[in-house]
């Protein structure tokens, strides 16, 4: 595989100029090799099927997303480097807009390093959440710290190696429990000279505690109007479309398991601009754009814009 440049990332997610989507998120596997505690997948909370988006059904989907898309996003519940056609998926996309993965870093090896950073990829997160093991793995259950470090110290020195264009971004996501790690992550990173992404915590379940520091803490919108203007502003409602790893559309992350229901963009002769004129898909995004009834997934369910209020 010989090194792409990846397209630029996008800043601003945006609609088309024919207001369509310009950002797409495409679930390459709906499975994960770890049991992180407030995490869908790793909970066991998808109801629906898990699968790996097979190649041909990934070409189906990206020859149809491809006029529009200039960003996209080839993972969502699930770790992408499961399948073993993410690489080939990376490029396929590469052509034609920004290819982003997020991966918790533990099936990659110095040879798949290698590969991802050619493969045309513009960001990768790797997600690692501790320096030590035994800070580590109280979120990244069934992970291995030293084996991640060893990984993002590869993708490094091959991104460092073809032109250092890809962003590569380790992540931390800020609990209570690793909180005393956080100056450690950020000197590792430095060290690296790498940028560390600290992440405030979905907390579904309330399994694990945020930390006392209001920094890494999510917004919780104390009233109904705070809490409605804010779900109005959520790029799904203009710019951006979720794909399922069997080919469904989602209305959004939050309704991970699909209940729903909109159209399946595997369908022969189902497009994206049938699936985003769908008269039920339409009345959903007006519905959470006018700040007064916005649907019930989005007062309830989702964690971007979380209520501060009791909500019924």
């Amino acid at each position: 595989m010989t090194y792409k440049i990846p397209k630029p990332y996008v800043e601003h997610m945006m609609p088309t100029k024919e207001g369509m989507p310009s950002v797409y998120y495409v679930e390459t596997v709906l499975a994960c090799n770890l049991r992180c505690p407030e995490c869908v997948i790793g909970t066991d909370s998808v109801t629906r099927t898990k699968k790996i988006l097979q190649m041909n059904e990934f070409k189906i989907i990206s020859n149809k997303i491809k006029p529009y898309a200039k960003m996209i996003y080839l993972h969502k519940w699930g770790e992408p480097l499961m399948n073993k056609n993410i690489f080939e998926m990376i490029s396929d996309v590469s052509e034609y807009a920004h290819a982003h993965i997020s991966t918790n870093g533990i099936l990659l090896d110095k040879k798949k390093c290698d590969e991802l950073i050619k493969s045309g990829v513009g960001t990768v997160i790797v997600s690692i959440d501790g320096i030590t093991q035994d800070i580590y793995e109280k979120y990244r259950v069934g992970g291995q710290v030293e084996k991640v470090i060893e990984n993002i110290k590869y993708l490094n020195e091959a991104n460092i190696k073809y032109g250092n264009h890809v962003a590569l971004l380790p992540q931390f996501i800020v609990f209570d429990h690793n909180y005393k790690e956080v100056d450690k992550f950020r000197e590792y990173c430095k060290s690296l000279n790498l940028r560390a992404i600290f992440k405030k915590p979905y907390v579904r379940f309330g399994t694990v505690k945020e930390s006392d520091d209001k920094n890494f803490q999510r917004i919780k919108y104390e009233t109904k109007e705070k809490h409605y203007e804010a779900i109005a502003t959520c790029p799904h409602l203009t710019s951006v479309m979720t794909i399922t790893a069997d080919g469904r559309l989602l209305v959004c992350a939050q309704d991970y398991n699909n209940d729903l229901f909109i159209g399946n963009l595997l369908d022969k002769d189902v497009t994206v601009k049938d699936l985003w004129e769908r008269p039920e898909y339409v009345k959903f995004r007006k519905e959470a754009l006018n700040k007064k009834t916005p649907p019930e997934i989005c007062i309830k369910k989702c964690m971007i814009y979380h209520p501060g209020y009791p909500v019924n």
